[in-house]
């Protein structure tokens, strides 16, 4: 696989093979600063792969609750690698962030929570066959150039419900993932109630707490997911789906690349969206 200038670059390493280093070649993650500005106050600085950058200003502002709609946006731009964002009501920033607490989350960074009154429930009647949640997770594999050529990175993928990918988005974070997609969604003005999501990050609390606030009614993941993020996930209306696994994947372990043999999945909450066909 070519080298995409955008997200990865060659770095010189020292290589261990038959019990000697030598000089090798690697690829690694590019990872930048993005400070955001909004109404030209510094709101923060995310570190994010430089790919979708106004797609994750969009989805980072809507998961955190300081936007409710893209209508709320009157213009972003990048330039000299920042991030300006310009919102139709002023006073609206000010109000939210008054409200709002941080928290060191999973991820290591920080994010605003907001009260418990403003997640929203999801009332979708969308149902998805097994088959579908197994085809938009092999299209994440399919798809993540990023971790093929360096084995880091993690990709999130929105789909319609016949399991049509709708967009699909890389970066060294998952949560940077989500909100690129939940940003090229509220920009293309895609309806979020008849799509799924699929992702290769761990399903922690701030990840289902920005996909009830975008009333996607199916998560799924590889990976694991927390009692949290089951219980936020269950109240909201979410219909979480952790270890998804097809016949054929290689999944990475501490030891070993395992081939799974047999396929399988574990929903948590909210099974009635799921299909046996």
């Amino acid at each position: 696989m070519s080298s995409n200038n955008e997200t990865v670059k060659s770095k010189e390493v020292w290589k261990l093979a038959d019990g000697k280093f030598a000089r090798s070649q690697a690829s690694v993650v590019i990872e930048r600063e993005l400070p955001i500005y909004v109404n030209g106050q510094h709101l923060v600085t995310a570190s994010i792969t430089p790919v979708m950058e106004k797609e994750f200003v969009a989805g980072y502002l809507f998961g955190q609750g300081f936007i409710d709609s893209f209508t709320d946006i009157e213009s972003i731009r990048i330039e000299n690698d920042i991030a300006q964002v310009t919102l139709a009501g002023a006073k609206k920033l000010t109000t939210r962030t008054g409200k709002t607490s941080l928290r060191i989350v999973s991820g290591g960074g920080k994010a605003v929570y907001f009260e418990k009154a403003a997640m929203p429930e999801i009332t979708s009647r969308i149902v998805i066959g097994k088959k579908e949640v197994f085809t938009a997770m092999n299209t994440l594999f399919d798809k993540a150039g990023i971790y093929q050529e360096t084995e880091g990175g993690h990709t999130t993928g929105l789909y319609k419900p016949d399991g049509t990918t709708i967009v699909i988005a890389e970066d060294i974070g998952r949560h940077n993932t989500l909100d690129k997609v939940i940003g090229y969604a509220l920009m293309n003005h895609i309806d979020y109630s008849n799509t799924f999501l699929a992702t290769t990050g761990r399903m922690a609390s701030e990840m289902v707490t920005k996909i009830c606030r975008a009333k996607i009614p199916v998560a799924a993941t590889k990976t694991v997911v927390t009692s949290a993020a089951v219980k936020i996930g269950g109240r909201c209306g979410l219909t979480i789906i952790g270890f998804v696994r097809d016949i054929g994947n290689r999944i990475n372990t501490d030891m070993e690349v395992r081939v799974i043999e047999k396929a399988g999945m574990k929903i948590y909450t909210h099974p009635e969206r799921i299909t046996e066909n």
